[in-house]
């Protein structure tokens, strides 16, 4: 059922991504550079559309329905299982207490944020070398665009050696 609604939040983004050229690099580049705000107006629409969604469903509809949401996947459950199978018993930061973010559920919290940093700077550092944003990307590369589809083969990438070889250093640090 996960999938299903995953591939409906997908294509539901994807054409309201398309429709509206969001992109969050774009947007900024195009405010501080020529003073455009039409872009600008998508990343400020997304992040209120983000503290909303945070609101209500970390919020409301817990209270409401006395569960937690999203309802058909409860990531935190699955990653104190994966570390207690490792060893480790996890508890939820009191700094980042977001309910299935695996960041937040960590007991190496300062590493995860060390390689956040770092990882936001490469993504920073590449789209605009690549001239857009992740999500811009992604709805390029769906356009039929060859240089988008290559930065989604290199974010891919990233992400194969972040899980191969840099989550297995955090777990060896004590």
């Amino acid at each position: 059922m996960s999938i299903i609604y995953s591939l409906f939040l997908g294509f539901l983004l994807g054409y309201l991504g398309q429709r509206a050229r969001l992109c969050f690099i774009g947007g900024m580049r195009d405010y501080f550079l020529v003073k455009d705000t039409y872009l600008i107006k998508g990343l400020f629409s997304f992040f209120f559309g983000a503290f909303l969604g945070f609101f209500l469903f970390h919020y409301i509809i817990p209270f409401v329905t006395l569960k937690t949401f999203p309802w058909f996947i409860n990531g935190a459950s699955v990653f104190i299982k994966k570390w207690k199978v490792i060893g480790i018993e996890a508890t939820p930061n009191p700094i980042l207490p977001v309910p299935g973010d695996p960041i937040s559920w960590s007991p190496k919290l300062i590493y995860h944020l060390i390689l956040a940093f770092i990882g936001g700077i490469m993504v920073g550092f590449f789209s605009v070398l690549a001239g857009g944003c992740p999500f811009r990307q992604h709805v390029m590369a769906a356009e039929g665009s060859y240089s988008a589809l290559s930065y989604i083969i290199g974010f891919i990438s990233g992400a194969v050696i972040f899980h191969k070889f840099l989550v297995p250093l955090i777990k060896a640090l004590k």
